[in-house]
């Protein structure tokens, strides 16, 4: 099966923990012509109590600093033949994975798991199994 379009939702805060989930799009937009799409979602700047101690120029600024991050990993980690299609979103990771997903008509998401103690698990979540529960596409989760 060819996937057209392949998602890698990339953590800025630990980069290097979507490695393996990366090397395994980046095999699909090798080999099968993929596009290859990276986005990372930043939380809180929606929500009235953070967004009250931001005005909108800092905001914006956040927001540029985090997509040259983003970029920088880019450069870093796949192939110059390779162009990503690169995004900032703004909310929860996965309801915001998922709108990405239904916009972008994305045909396969590629992430890891963290492993987490069952308690870590039902007091936080977990934002992988919240995407492959509510997913529009084959959603491929890469375990430690």
């Amino acid at each position: 099966m060819m996937f057209k379009k392949v998602l890698v939702p990339v953590d800025l805060q630990d980069a290097n923990y979507c490695l393996n989930a990366l090397e395994i799009a980046l095999r699909e937009a090798r080999e099968r012509g993929s596009e290859l799409h990276l986005i990372t979602v930043l939380p809180g700047f929606n929500s009235s109590l953070v967004s009250s101690f931001f005005n909108e120029k800092e905001h914006k600024e956040a927001l540029k600093k985090v997509a040259q991050v983003l970029l920088d990993f880019a450069a870093d980690h796949v192939d110059s033949d390779i162009k990503p299609k690169l995004k900032v979103l703004e909310g929860s990771a996965s309801e915001e994975i998922n709108k990405y997903v239904r916009n972008k008509g994305i045909e396969l998401v590629v992430m890891r798991a963290h492993q987490r103690s069952k308690i870590n698990e039902f007091l936080l979540g977990s934002v992988s199994s919240r995407v492959v529960e509510r997913a529009y596409c084959s959603v491929f989760v890469v375990k430690d």
